[in-house]
């Protein structure tokens, strides 16, 4: 009998189907999940293949022509059984998947964002991807590739008219009349400095770490010799000759890796576009695909603003405006790699407080009045990072027959450190309009900075060592859904109150943050 009710419910179900130009998008998402995922459990083979393998040209022609085939049949497998439905009940259908077959349910009163993503090989045909996030989930996004850009647009207009239905107090804004109170732009120009700030060129680097030995094998046949015969006719020794080869080799590399994350940084954020309306954000970015972000400023769980050695050098950070991640230990690296994460790449200063006055009106980076750490961090942290890495040092040159003044440059350069990261160490507290907020400094050469209200933590504790107890000392942990605050060795009277509020605060205050 149920079985007769599912097929009878099931029959009356409009099934749609996306453009067959979704076909191209299929392969566009398996080539990238190969190479994230499958790459990495391909690595030995690849290895092998590299140093082991005779007529490597005519081997690696035939794997690529077969993966291609074998892309192209499956991507348009998965089109044939791509199915999607917008029910009664007012939920998102999804029927997916070639081996294994798969449904999708997700109701309306989930879905956190509708964002519209315009890849590039869409553009000539009017084609859009309309993304379903939930809660902020990566798991639980759902996409429609290859509609209109018109349906999409309906699609979120009718999601949000639907919740704001169900939730008559909450604010929700129609992208198709976001006339934003506040913009931001950010030039192509200024997003190549944040190819420079971040870390994707040591990531690439890293990437082809396994090869590394082949690699050189390489360029010692086909760059290095020939290089250093250059400089040898040039210079005429022999020794100078090989020492500019190499310095050569080395900047070249430095300089294709420095290129690659430029290049990345430009793909990700080309003509970056910041609007902010009724408490909510929209942003529009990208090369390849001009992705569009909206995001609800009552689901920022945290802001993280952040400068590291080559951002001070140019004077321009980074924010990152967090929304719940997946939860667990690694609740802030899950943050981080939440799609749905709203990131400003490259701002100076004024433009930092700028947008954080957004969120938060009285945010001024000038005037907040940090509370620093005690100073037993400071002489716990000499001793342990400066003095006794020194004292290694100093005997192993007394051993070796070295310079001794080599221990004391190491000395003062590990106690200049640990000094620039104590004094970086601060917590602000702040109340607004009846509403508390908290702001944690750390930092060593940089800065980080996590702005957050006190109402949104999820748990706050304190840790302190046997030897800390008899000082009076605590250091302060709040975890948050987007990662946590740590503030070491303050007043133990101060971290018990934090603490206090902070669980009065989550417990008392009825305002919804998810």
């Amino acid at each position: 009998m149920s079985n007769t009710i599912s097929e009878e419910q099931s029959s009356s179900l409009h099934w749609q189907k996306v453009s067959p130009w979704a076909v191209v998008y299929f392969v566009v998402y398996f080539s990238v999940r190969f190479v994230k995922d499958g790459l990495l459990n391909l690595l030995p083979m690849l290895v092998v293949f590299v140093t082991q393998v005779e007529n490597k040209l005519f081997w690696a022609q035939v794997a690529g022509a077969t993966a291609l085939v074998t892309l192209l049949i499956y991507s348009i497998l998965y089109y044939i059984n791509f199915k999607f439905c917008i029910s009664d009940d007012h939920e998102i259908l999804l029927n997916k998947g070639v081996l294994k077959k798969e449904r999708l349910t997700l109701k309306f009163s989930r879905v956190q964002n509708v964002n519209i993503a315009e890849p590039f090989y869409f553009t000539p045909v009017n084609l859009v991807n309309c993304i379903f996030d939930a809660a902020g989930s990566v798991t639980q996004e759902a996409v429609l590739p290859g509609v209109t850009k018109a349906y999409a647009q309906q699609m979120r207009k009718q999601i949000f008219a639907f919740k704001a239905q169900q939730q008559p107090d909450e604010q929700t804004t129609s992208s198709e009349h976001f006339e934003a109170e506040n913009s931001l732009r950010i030039s192509n120009k200024e997003i190549a400095k944040f190819g420079l700030m971040s870390n994707m060129a040591i990531l690439a680097m890293a990437a082809i770490a396994p090869f590394i030995n082949v690699l050189v094998d390489f360029l010692e046949q086909q760059i290095i010799a020939k290089v250093e015969g250059f400089y040898q006719q040039e210079l005429g020794l022999l020794a100078s000759a090989a020492t500019f080869a190499m310095i050569t080799l080395i900047a070249l590399l430095v300089l294709i890796a420095v290129m690659l994350s430029v290049g990345m940084s430009l793909i990700r954020f080309y003509n970056f576009e910041l609007y902010f309306k009724g408490q909510k954000f929209k942003r529009i970015a990208g090369l390849l695909e001009r992705h569009q972000l909206s995001m609800s400023m009552d689901k920022v769980q945290s802001i993280v603003i952040k400068q590291n050695l080559m951002g001070r050098l140019l004077k321009r950070f980074t924010v990152e405006c967090l929304q719940a991640s997946s939860g667990g230990i690694a609740a802030g690296v899950a943050a981080k790699k939440n799609k749905q994460t709203l990131v400003l790449p490259v701002l100076n200063s004024e433009q930092v407080d700028s947008v954080c006055q957004w969120i938060y009106p009285w945010f001024n980076s000038k005037k907040l009045q940090f509370n620093g750490a005690e100073r037993a961090l400071l002489y716990k942290n000499l001793s342990f990072y400066a003095l006794i890495p020194s004292a290694i040092v100093l005997l192993g040159c007394y051993l070796g027959d070295f310079n001794l003044w080599f221990s004391v440059g190491v000395l003062l350069i590990l106690a200049g450190l640990v000094t620039l990261a104590y004094q970086r160490y601060g917590y602000y507290l702040h109340e607004d309009n009846g509403r508390f907020y908290m702001v944690v400094r750390k930092g060593m050469i940089g800065v980080h900075y996590r702005v957050f209200e006190l109402y949104k933590a999820q748990s706050a504790r304190s840790i302190s060592t046997y030897f800390m107890r008899r000082a009076g000392l605590k250091s302060l942990y709040i975890q948050l859904a987007s990662g946590f605050a740590f503030m070491p060795y303050i007043k133990q009277q101060d971290a018990d109150y934090i603490i206090d509020f902070t669980l009065y605060q989550a417990e008392s205050t009825q305002r919804s943050w998810m």
